[in-house]
């Protein structure tokens, strides 16, 4: 499995984890609304956020990121913000 295959699996976990059991069944794509389809709303998709934190540990303040919540509708916008916090976690981490 590659990197970025390991790595959107794990953001796919997290999103699953965090689905409401009411939504548990609903067949997740990049396509899938957040909040429509998985019932997530803002509390939820916070507290997806600091999973993400815990399991990538970034600390989203020290790199100063900002998590627009308007932003992050599908599943492909919350693989999209994942992967530039890490990108930009990197960035800081070796320079």
């Amino acid at each position: 499995m590659d990197t970025d295959s390991q790595f959107e699996t794990k953001v796919l976990s997290l999103i699953v984890e965090t689905v409401p059991r009411k939504f548990k069944k609903a067949a997740i794509t990049g396509e899938t609304h957040l909040q429509k389809e998985l019932g997530l709303d803002s509390i939820a998709i916070l507290a997806m956020v600091f999973r993400f934190e815990e399991v990538f540990k970034i600390d989203l303040g020290s790199i100063n990121f900002q998590v627009n919540m308007g932003e992050l509708r599908t599943v492909n916008d919350a693989l999209k913000m994942s992967k530039e916090i890490l990108e930009q976690a990197g960035s800081l981490r070796k320079g």
